[in-house]
């Protein structure tokens, strides 16, 4: 008979606006995915609770075997009854880059004060960025959402030669640009799962464990062979929680 390490039943803890808020929430979902700017972020109360409201500050963490993990920091999205739920859809900082509108005009700027401009116009400060040290001949648009504009510098940055370059918000909130050998990957601990003992389904391309803090593009391995997460799908709930990782080869 397969055995497993089983945590205590992992217990979720949720603030907003920078207080913990009594009520557990019913579940939580989390979806991360390379190549995704945004996550899909999710949290489900009681439908007579009064939980959160669109514009709130949140962070979601999950508590369990002497161990606090924080999973999500952003913004309550929307707060709506669904069934008999309050439905609380969460986002990061991805939203500040489509609520913002940016014009370019630059003529021989190097590629990271242009990032640096973007960012500063939706008012974002914290970041882990690596960029090619290239001077653009000309970078110009119309008005476009900052997010659009960050996708057109990395486009104009292949034509220098920087291949896969990617963005997105972390656990944190913290702003990734670069490739997934430097800033463009998650960071985190390495986990070690191994069969019969931490993963309670295995099969072509994919595990499926119990919760870890583990996003797209972090590195663990499976049975002593070194792997990258692809995609993430996380549910934390009263009944059951997991994490299922698709996986590529390679570290």
């Amino acid at each position: 008979m397969q055995s497993y390490e089983i945590p205590l039943h992992p217990v979720l803890e949720v603030s907003i606006g920078g207080s913990v808020v009594e009520k557990r929430p019913s579940s939580f979902k989390l979806a991360t995915q390379r190549g995704f700017h945004s996550v899909v972020s999710r949290l489900l109360y009681p439908a007579d609770s009064e939980v959160g409201a669109s514009g709130d500050d949140i962070t979601v963490s999950l508590a369990s075997d002497d161990r606090t993990d924080l999973y999500f920091t952003g913004k309550v999205y929307s707060a709506d009854i669904n069934g008999s739920y309050r439905e609380l859809l969460l986002t990061d900082g991805y939203k500040k880059l489509c609520d913002t509108d940016f014009t370019a005009a630059y003529r021989k700027e190097k590629a990271g004060t242009i990032l640096d401009d973007i960012l500063g116009a939706a008012g974002i400060s914290e970041t882990a960025i690596t960029i090619p040290e290239v001077e653009m001949a000309r970078f110009s648009t119309q008005t476009v959402s900052a997010r659009i504009c960050i996708d057109l510098l990395a486009d104009a940055l292949k034509g220098h030669g920087a291949e896969g370059l990617l963005y997105f918000f972390d656990e944190k909130d913290v702003f990734h640009f670069g490739t997934p050998d430097d800033t463009g990957k998650n960071e985190g601990e390495v986990f070690a799962f191994e069969t019969g003992k931490n993963i309670v389904r295995k099969g072509a391309g994919f595990i499926e464990v119990l919760p870890r803090p583990v996003r797209h593009t972090q590195n663990l391995t499976v049975d002593g062979k070194e792997y990258q997460t692809i995609r993430t799908d996380l549910t934390v709930s009263r009944g059951i929680s997991r994490l299922t990782l698709y996986l590529k080869e390679g570290a």
